[in-house]
């Protein structure tokens, strides 16, 4: 069994992961439960039959069945695509100050995060392919990223890097 010590001394950067629609989630859940209850239809009638005259499913139902629940997983599949997981992890604290640095402050002395997000995000990304502040600045001007996608980017780069876990996460 590893000490306190040891496991404190093994501590890993936290972690935290944006999701972001990247397709059509709705048009997609829709051909779901199309596929869901075509496949249901015949099963229910495939037991309708097997149970009144009796015997097995013939070749046709257990070809049937089989392009039935290929069409679902394929639309679960395009499903699933509607949303990738960015992965990011909380940046060490001189980096973290140095790309705040860039960021003007009102007069209050508050930094919109507005300025600094799209650097934060790329140097705060898992996925050295996703570590590009000019391809992510390109991306978060897009009409495409809605007021809440990008709260969303800057809550999490907040939690991740600012505030203090509570201990709930799990004792290991």
């Amino acid at each position: 069994m590893t000490s306190l010590r040891d496991r404190i001394e093994a501590k890993a950067r936290r972690t935290a992961t944006i999701p972001l629609q990247v397709g059509d989630i709705a048009a997609a859940a829709a051909e779901v439960a199309t596929a869901r209850a075509a496949l249901d239809l015949h099963l229910g009638r495939v037991k309708g039959r097997t149970e009144a005259e009796g015997g097995p499913q013939t070749d046709d139902e257990q070809k049937r069945t089989i392009v039935l629940r290929g069409a679902l997983k394929e639309a679960l599949a395009r499903e699933a695509g509607c949303v990738v997981d960015v992965e990011l992890q909380a940046l060490p604290d001189d980096e973290w100050d140095a790309i705040l640095g860039q960021a003007p402050e009102d007069e209050a002395g508050d930094i919109d995060l507005d300025d600094v997000r799209a650097a934060l995000l790329a140097a705060s990304c898992i996925d050295e392919t996703l570590r590009d502040e000019q391809w992510w600045t390109e991306q978060l001007a897009r009409p495409e990223y809605s007021k809440g996608d990008k709260v969303l980017i800057n809550n999490t780069l907040l939690r991740l890097n600012l505030n203090t876990p509570d201990g709930r996460q799990g004792k290991g």
